[in-house]
């Protein structure tokens, strides 16, 4: 797209917005009529909220090969002192014609002198007086009253003409305009000054070389940056675009922004709002918090006076949302399990991964399972293992047997093509490894009848038991302080048959130290009454 220059207003730039050619319903009438038009092809419209450039497909050159009638209207609150012009193709490369040379010119003052080689029958013309080809003079506006003395151009420039103060005249000119800072060479580029300035509310006219096929200013391209490209369900995403191009620092207008969720940009999602350019770059747009799934983003730009429009590539931008999941787990010995369990050192130990999320039942990818020495879960204690993810099922970690300490297991889900990642929290299974000692459970093999019966755990040589657990096939059943040193084993209530009963104790250092037993339980049999 071709940038449009920015419009000075009153020594105040205003900033220009180029919005698409829009079809007018009938002729501009801010030109007067010039051999083939009947009004402007082109109509710059300058408002306070910025300028567009509009099209009448009606008119085409005004001399029916290239040349482009353009009309200003001043809609702002400030006077226009001038405005730069820009395009890919020759705007002022001017030639022998202008709206002065026409078969049906527009009236007003003009005048001109006759080319240097005609010097010597050279005649200036009064007002309204017109050039004939007859005496070698061809026509041209005179150049207005602030027009400084001397404006000229570079030579390959047809200059068909000069007016009073040896001014240049080219025929392009409007009857209140004149042509500066013109880019050598291409042409392409140039200011277009007023005197008096353009009021509010006024319009006046010039024309150009050859109208602006592509649109005003210079060729853009946008490129866009979201805030992330694979984001959890519930997290909102951004977009923001930059502009690339000869006037891309000084771009103005919006850039509007959508989401689609085909790979062709058709079929729009959401329109993320728009945003306007600022040195290049425009965002952040609508944060937009969208369902599981695959997006692509987009972002236009209608163009200004000095930048043509530009739009990004669709692919360019995917987004990928996933749902969320959790990850609980489970530790086991196979006899016991618990998010927290004290075993004896050498007892074989694994953790098993729950995954959950609105989407995993069929989940695939892998758990990692990794247990830690330390309470934030930084050193591991052992090499991890893995394991894969089938129909949102995890298979278990590998069994481990860690030596005596506190251990922390993390299992990290890795996610899916639509399930996001996650992981247990850190602390949320203790694993204890105790040291074995004889704590003083009973050695009875046979029927504990009773099934209520004292324990005063042995301490090792130096060692102060101060706090016990004790579990009974697995499960905590009691635990607290040492009373004298002392604590009691209580199996009233359970049915026939094998329990496995499990003392700990903690040492005044922290030290566990741990006592495993089995006893067999039975009920005992009511005693007979006998009669006298």
């Amino acid at each position: 797209m071709r940038r449009l220059a920015v419009l000075a207003v009153a020594c105040l730039s205003l900033l220009i917005v180029m919005v698409a050619p829009s079809v007018a319903s009938a002729a501009f009438p801010q030109c007067p009529p010039v051999d083939l038009n009947t009004g402007c092809q082109f109509l710059v419209n300058a408002t306070d909220a910025g300028t567009t450039v509009e099209s009448d497909p009606t008119q085409g050159p005004y001399e029916g090969s290239d040349d482009a009638l353009i009309g200003i209207v001043n809609n702002s609150s400030k006077p226009i002192s001038s405005i730069p012009l820009s395009a890919e193709n020759e705007l002022f490369g001017f030639e022998f014609d202008g709206i002065c040379s026409v078969t049906k010119r527009p009236s007003g003052p003009t005048g001109c002198r006759v080319l240097p080689e005609n010097a010597g029958k050279e005649k200036q013309l009064k007002a309204k007086e017109e050039c004939t080809e007859a005496t070698f003079e061809i026509c041209g506006f005179l150049p207005p009253a602030g027009e400084p003395a001397k404006v000229s151009f570079e030579s390959s420039i047809s200059v068909i003409g000069f007016g009073g103060e040896e001014d240049a005249i080219t025929g392009y000119e409007g009857p209140t305009s004149w042509f500066t800072s013109i880019a050598p060479g291409t042409h392409s580029s140039g200011v277009v000054n007023f005197s008096p300035a353009l009021a509010p509310g006024a319009s006046t006219y010039f024309s150009l070389e050859s109208p602006p096929a592509a649109g005003f200013g210079t060729a853009t391209t946008l490129a866009t940056t979201l805030s992330a490209s694979t984001v959890v369900q519930g997290t909102p995403v951004t977009d923001k675009a930059t502009l690339s191009g000869a006037n891309a620092a000084i771009a103005t207008g919006s850039v509007t922004f959508g989401v689609y969720s085909d790979a062709e940009c058709k079929t729009l999602v959401v329109a993320a709002g728009s945003a306007k350019f600022a040195g290049g770059v425009a965002g952040p747009s609508a944060a937009e918090n969208l369902a599981p799934g695959k997006y692509y983003w987009q972002a236009h730009y209608a163009g200004d006076i000095n930048n043509q429009p530009a739009t990004s590539a669709c692919t360019s931008e995917p987004l990928t949302v996933l749902s969320p999941t959790t990850t609980t787990t489970i530790q086991s010995t196979g006899k016991a399990l618990g998010a927290s369990l004290t075993l004896p050192v050498g007892t074989a130990v694994s953790d098993q991964a729950l995954i959950a999320g609105a989407l995993v039942k069929g989940a695939t990818g892998t758990v990692s399972y990794v247990l830690y020495k330390d309470s934030k879960c930084t050193v591991p204690a052992l090499p991890g293992s893995a394991a894969a993810v089938a129909g949102g099922v995890a298979g278990p970690s590998g069994a481990v047997k860690p030596p005596v300490g506190t251990y922390y297991w993390i299992a990290s889900y890795s996610g899916d093509a639509v399930n996001a990642p996650s992981a247990s929290a850190c602390g949320s299974e203790v694993l204890r490894i105790a040291k074995k000692a004889s704590l003083g459970l009973s050695s009875k093999k046979g029927c504990v009848s009773k099934r209520k019966f004292p324990i005063h755990p042995r301490r090792p040589k130096g060692v102060n038991l101060v706090s016990f657990e004790e579990f009974i096939n697995g499960t905590l059943v009691k635990s607290g302080k040492l009373a004298k040193h002392a604590t009691s084993v209580n199996l009233v209530g359970l049915p026939k048959g094998t329990f496995e009963v499990e003392l700990t104790s903690k040492s005044s250092k922290g030290d566990i130290y741990e006592d495993t037993r089995t006893f067999h339980t039975c009920v005992p049999k009511k005693r007979k009454k006998h009669h006298k």
